[in-house]
């Protein structure tokens, strides 16, 4: 499928179904570096079960939705979430065979975002419910707007290819992360088109950004704790060190900055990211390419298929 343009900067075009062999992933796949590893691991953890969430409260908004052109967009967002979701719940699997069951972390990630994320409770009256859903839209386009600064943070990074990173591991990261950067701005509007209250903006990012980083920190002394290879406990100075390698993002960003920056009362997600740079990557990921040139192959059966009808 050729790469078509953006009817809005920060909404996705289409979705892309890359795939990935991970038969011969390590299980450090950032050598020498278990920490890093098990962090990023972290994502493959989180995602699938966030991305479902998210991908049901937009859907549940979509109705209220009065602009056509953002309603539009509202499909390309969700078939690229669950898209993602799909290939990072593939990674799982290879843990799994490395000795790493994720499902005791992830079982109970999914019954806490089942009652953040899911339906409102059914003795709500009409107008609470509505407010519910506000709030989980609001709760998802704060937890975007994470996703975004790390999808521009891994499209930038030389650090996790410097340290002789798996290739394969960093074009599933980059290549989410350019879609993440491509959609930025996808939640945020569909909530501002329904809702716009700044409060409940606010309220949202206060609550999910600890919770976001408590969640990450979590999910890496879980993947550390069962690692039998190594011996070694989570600790902040181990960020602090791979983030001065460029190996991570600081914790003071995720901490502090990035929740700043969404809680100013005039802020969008267009100028976290750069859209260009991410359709840029896209055109030459290996993984992109290849579904790019199976989408084309598919077309042109089909063209000839029909040609002979």
């Amino acid at each position: 499928m050729p790469e078509v343009q953006l009817h809005h900067d920060g909404h996705p075009a289409y979705r892309r179904q890359v795939r990935f062999d991970w038969s011969s992933l390590p299980r450090h796949w950032v050598p020498d570096d278990p920490f890093t590893s098990h962090m990023i691991n972290v994502l493959h953890l989180l995602l699938p079960e966030g991305e479902r969430h998210f991908i049901k409260a937009v859907l549940e908004a979509s109705s209220l939705v009065d602009d056509p052109e953002l309603e539009a967009a509202i499909k390309p967002f969700i078939q690229q979430e669950s898209w993602h979701a799909w290939a990072h719940q593939v990674v799982l699997d290879r843990l799994a065979e490395q000795g790493i069951d994720t499902a005791p972390y992830t079982d109970r990630l999914g019954r806490t975002l089942s009652v953040m994320l899911g339906d409102p409770p059914k003795f709500f009256p009409p107008a609470l419910k509505r407010w519910w859903l506000y709030r989980r839209l609001a709760d998802v386009a704060s937890l975007e707007h994470f996703t975004a600064v790390l999808g521009q943070w891994v499209l930038e990074n030389k650090g996790l290819e410097n340290a002789g990173a798996d290739p394969m591991m960093l074009d599933l990261l980059r290549w989410h992360g350019a879609e993440e950067v491509e959609h930025r701005s996808l939640v945020y509007d569909v909530y501002q088109n329904v809702s716009g209250s700044y409060l409940i903006r606010a309220f949202s990012m206060v609550m999910t950004a600890p919770l976001f980083v408590a969640w990450w920190i979590a999910g890496a002394k879980y993947l550390m704790s069962r690692d039998d290879t190594i011996d070694m406990k989570w600790r902040w100075r181990d960020w602090h060190r791979a983030a001065k390698k460029d190996l991570l993002p600081g914790p003071w960003n995720f901490l502090v900055t990035v929740p700043l920056r969404y809680l100013r009362f005039n802020h969008h997600p267009g100028p976290e990211a750069d859209t260009q740079m991410a359709l840029d990557y896209l055109k030459y990921s290996p993984a992109a390419r290849d579904a790019r040139e199976r989408a084309e192959a598919h077309e042109r059966e089909k063209a000839a298929r029909a040609a002979h009808v």
